[in-house]
């Protein structure tokens, strides 16, 4: 009773003084302008203008860029449904279609499915990090997803440094205010302007931490909420005990990625060889891969497969549960080659379904969000020693997240409105917190933070792998019948079906 005291006596604190001139601010967010989307009859598009700085109403102005797909019941109409699809650095806009898709017809029907591309982002207004005329050219990007050898990390380092420069030189003032709590001031105009009086919000993947901040800066405008794949805001922000260690670290990626992949290895070889095609020494076939591939590259179909991409390429199919045949597969089909000595010294070219070199390092978009949201070490040996503290758990995942988040270590730039705590927080309605127990991306942990911040709120446990549970029917139930019927589900659903069919 104690915490709940303060915790509200903080929010109406930080409500009333810390944002002076808000209130203002949201009188500039009337009604839009819905006209057909370019790209799509179907679709709605609006721009809004809103405060670069919300605590300056009156100062610069940037737009957002706003689409909807208008609910199909008009006449049983509830309200707005906001979506976001994560990064942080997505465009919300371009990826409303397929999470209307995912919603269900149920929901399309009596909610208009709204997107906001967040400030810096796809339609809105641009963070530019681009080199000028007479500016040093950006530095290439790495072409490994973590560096390994001397050579490597210079390469990686020389990419980091330069993107802290271009966005240092060319960022402009929209460089300090990238923050999510700068977006989620942003939603709460918009909200406005499209007419609802309180939020209604499903947030994926880092989405989820645009919908925490929003609760806890809002917590008596939320109206419904839900959170999938949810990653610990204390974890994101501050880091609490282990800020030492980069914000990339710390969620426990690198952990939960493993957790997920020697799990579905165990579950290879409980199922046998008739379902899994790795079973019968599932996990010592993935680990002689792995100890191969450490040794040097091979030839895989005429390209080059190093033990680093093969880990980024593991940990990309470990993120949909439909994917799990097809890794296990491939692990089969590696072991069985290296095993009769069927490889080659590899030429200079990407394995075939490997990731493509150009999206190894951070965005300009994804680095400002991270990097303004989170408090990182800024000392020599930052990335060093978050690879070593990640790897204790996540082995060979610890490397390939740390490396996610390097781009922080001495940013340029710090976001003067970036919002980390007070997280404890009782909403006006609770909110909905979604984790998989096989999550690589965000551990079920990070659900469980965040619903032990929320004391009102309903964790759903969905007992599955995958990150997010967007294609999950029991969760898809569970989301109608929240948002339709102010419902909170059980405490755990079941999988569509079995890992390997």
């Amino acid at each position: 009773m104690w915490k709940r005291t303060v915790a509200a006596l903080a929010v109406a604190t930080f409500a009333a003084g810390a944002l002076p001139g808000v209130a203002a601010a949201q009188a500039q967010a009337r009604g839009l302008d819905w006209r057909p989307c370019p790209a799509d009859g179907g679709q709605q598009c609006a721009q809004v203008q809103v405060p670069l700085n919300h605590r300056d109403p009156r100062g610069r102005e940037i737009t957002l860029a706003v689409a909807r797909i208008p609910a199909s019941d008009q006449r049983h109409r509830i309200g707005s449904l906001f979506i976001n699809p994560g990064g942080p650095g997505l465009s919300a806009t371009e990826n409303l279609g397929s999470f209307a898709t995912a919603l269900g017809e149920r929901i399309r029907a009596r909610y208009d499915i709204v997107a906001m591309d967040p400030r810096g982002i796809g339609g809105s207004t641009p963070l530019d990090c681009d080199p000028k005329p007479g500016q040093p050219a950006a530095a290439p990007r790495p072409e490994q997803p973590f560096p390994i050898s001397a050579e490597e990390t210079r390469v990686w380092q020389e990419f980091n440094q330069s993107l802290r420069d271009r966005c240092a030189r060319n960022g402009g003032d929209l460089l300090r205010y990238m923050s999510t709590a700068d977006v989620a001031q942003d939603m709460d105009l918009v909200r406005q302007a499209v007419g609802d009086a309180r939020l209604n919000y499903y947030g994926a993947s880092y989405g989820s931490v645009l919908g925490a901040t929003y609760a806890a800066m809002f917590p008596n405008r939320v109206r419904a909420m839900i959170v999938d794949g949810v990653a610990d805001p204390v974890a994101w922000t501050t880091g609490g005990r282990e800020r030492q260690y980069l914000y990339s670290a710390r969620v426990g990626s690198a952990e939960s990625t493993r957790e997920a992949i020697t799990s579905a290895l165990a579950e290879c070889d409980r199922v046998g060889p008739a379902r899994c095609a790795a079973a019968g020494s599932a996990r010592q076939k993935y680990d002689a891969v792995l100890a191969r591939l450490r040794q040097g590259p091979i030839e895989v179909e005429g390209r080059q497969l190093t033990y680093q991409l093969a880990v980024s390429l593991l940990q990309q199919l470990s993120t949909t549960a439909a994917k799990y045949p097809e890794m296990m597969a491939s692990i089969e089909q590696l072991y069985q080659a290296i095993s009769a000595g069927d490889v080659d010294v590899a030429p200079n070219t990407p394995a075939p379904g490997a990731p493509e070199p150009d999206t190894f390092g951070a965005t300009p978009a994804n680095a400002a969000i991270a990097c303004a949201d989170s408090v990182n070490p800024g000392d020599r040996d930052a990335v060093t020693r978050s690879v070593d503290w990640a790897s204790r758990t996540g082995r060979e995942f610890g490397p390939l997240w740390s490396w996610d988040g390097s781009a922080c270590v001495r940013w340029p730039v710090t976001a003067p409105n970036a919002f980390r705590g007070l997280w404890w927080t009782w909403t006006a309605s609770p909110m909905l917190i979604v984790g998989n127990t096989h999550d690589p991306n965000t551990p079920i942990s990070g659900a469980k933070a965040l619903h032990r911040l929320m004391p009102n709120s309903r964790l759903l446990t969905v007992d599955t792998y995958g990150h997010t549970a967007l294609d999950q029917k029991c969760a898809v139930s569970a989301y109608e019948g929240y948002l339709l019927d102010r419902k909170l589900p059980r405490a755990t659903c079941a999988a569509n079906g079995p890992l390997f069919p």
